[in-house]
């Protein structure tokens, strides 16, 4: 199993499509979050899913995401999971791989605010203030902590492609991949 961090915008979807094309099979914790959100009327805007899932660490612990999103693992050596945000995720998603490894993905808050708003997701934000209310609220969470823990980081701060090959050869070369893209 791998658990992918990083900030907001930083490429841990790319990531996760890289893998997916080399067999993985992905899972989105952000997308268990935004199910549970509108299962629950929650508004598809950032600062309020935000507010909705820190609501429901405080009820149900922080490693709720984890627990709500392993639901759905069907083969922990080939699953890719995206948005771990805190250390006591990691520690649940521990049993269901021995050593799951946690890759990090980095890039600048200039860099991951272009990026989001080229994404245009309908929940994300708009503004660099709004960026920074997300990074803070999201390390209030533990993200730095799981960030300087990762088993591998990779760098994103150059084109498309070449993050796409940064992470192929992470994938192929420390996970036993082989390299169909």
């Amino acid at each position: 199993m791998i658990v992918v961090t990083g900030m907001p915008g930083a490429g841990k979807d790319e990531f996760v499509k890289v893998a997916r094309s080399l067999g993985f099979i992905d899972l989105h914790m952000g997308n268990t979050v935004r199910e549970f959100a509108k299962n629950a009327g929650i508004p598809e805007i950032d600062h309020e899913i935000g507010n909705f899932a820190t609501s429901e660490r405080k009820k149900y612990g922080m490693d709720i995401w984890a627990v709500r999103t392993a639901q759905k693992i069907t083969d922990d050596g080939r699953t890719v999971i995206d948005g771990l945000r805190n250390y006591e995720e990691l520690q649940y998603f521990s049993k269901f791989s021995e050593n799951p490894y946690v890759v990090a993905i980095f890039a600048s808050r200039k860099d991951r605010f272009s990026r989001i708003l080229k994404r245009d997701r309908p929940d994300d934000i708009r503004t660099m203030e709004e960026l920074i209310e997300r990074d803070t609220r999201e390390l209030s969470w533990g993200i730095g902590n799981v960030i300087a823990l990762a088993d591998y980081m990779i760098v994103n701060d150059d084109t498309l492609e070449t993050f796409h090959a940064r992470c192929r050869k992470l994938l192929t070369e420390k996970f036993s991949i082989s390299n169909k893209i």
